[in-house]
C-alpha cells in the first residue's frame, strides 16, 4: 500500500475519531499500522480511540491538542502525547481491538498478494513446517491477521523459528502499545534473548 493510501485512511481515521465513530476509526488505524507499524500518528489515534470507550471527552480533548500540536509543527508532539497518555491510568485491551479487524473493511483493501492466518496454517501443514511455509511467501504474500491469539501465535512461531528481526519488529511495536501485557513482554524477551544467542 503507498504512502498516499496509508494518508487517505488516516484521514478517515480521525474524520470517524471527530464523529465519535469509534469502531470505525479503530478499524482505519489498524489497518495503518498493519502496513506501517511504526506510524507514531495511528499509534496514537488508537490509543485515543481505545481511550475514547472510556472517557470520550478526555480523549477527544487529548486528541484536540494533538493535532494543534502537530500543526503548529511542535517536533515532540508525539512525545508529549504519549506521555499524557501514559500518565492516564489506563488498562487498556487494545492490541484485541487492533487485531480484529472487522472483515469487510479488510477485504476492501485486501491484495491478491495477501493470505489470512488459517490459510497461512494450512500452508504450514501441507508444506510440513512453519519455516518452510514462511520461506514460500516472505517476500511475496502478507499474512493477515485478525485475532489477538493468532498474533501472539504467529509472534511465537517467527521467535522459534529464527526471524528474530521480523518477531522484535512485531513485538516492539505491540509492547510499546502494551507494556504490561505479560505475554506480550514474555515474547519480546524470549526474542531480544534468542538475538543475543544467535
Amino acid at each position: 500500500m503507498s504512502e498516499i493510501s496509508l494518508k487517505k485512511i488516516k484521514k478517515k481515521a480521525e474524520s470517524y475519531f471527530y464523529r465519535g465513530e469509534y469502531d470505525k476509526a479503530m478499524q482505519n488505524f489498524s489497518l495503518v499500522l498493519m502496513k506501517s507499524p511504526k506510524d507514531k500518528e495511528a499509534r496514537i489515534g488508537a490509543i485515543l480511540t481505545d481511550m475514547a470507550n472510556e472517557n470520550e471527552e478526555k480523549a477527544q480533548s487529548i486528541y484536540e491538542y494533538y493535532q494543534i500540536a502537530k500543526e503548529m509543527e511542535q517536533e515532540d508532539a508525539d512525545e508529549i502525547i504519549e506521555n499524557l497518555i501514559n500518565s492516564s491510568d489506563m488498562s487498556l485491551d487494545l492490541l484485541n481491538q487492533m487485531i480484529d479487524i472487522d472483515e469487510e473493511v479488510l477485504n476492501g483493501y485486501e491484495d491478491d498478494n495477501s493470505i489470512n492466518y488459517s490459510d497461512f496454517m494450512k500452508h504450514i501443514d501441507k508444506r510440513g513446517n512453519f519455516k518452510i511455509a514462511y520461506e514460500d511467501i516472505m517476500f511475496s504474500t502478507k499474512v493477515l491477521i485478525n485475532k489477538k491469539e493468532d498474533f501472539l501465535d504467529f509472534l511465537e512461531k517467527l521467535i522459534d523459528n529464527g526471524y528474530k528481526d521480523e518477531a522484535l519488529n512485531y513485538a516492539e511495536v505491540a509492547t510499546s502499545i502494551f507494556p504490561k501485557d505479560l505475554k506480550l513482554q514474555k515474547l519480546f524477551e524470549k526474542a531480544k534473548d534468542s538475538d543475543n544467542k544467535l
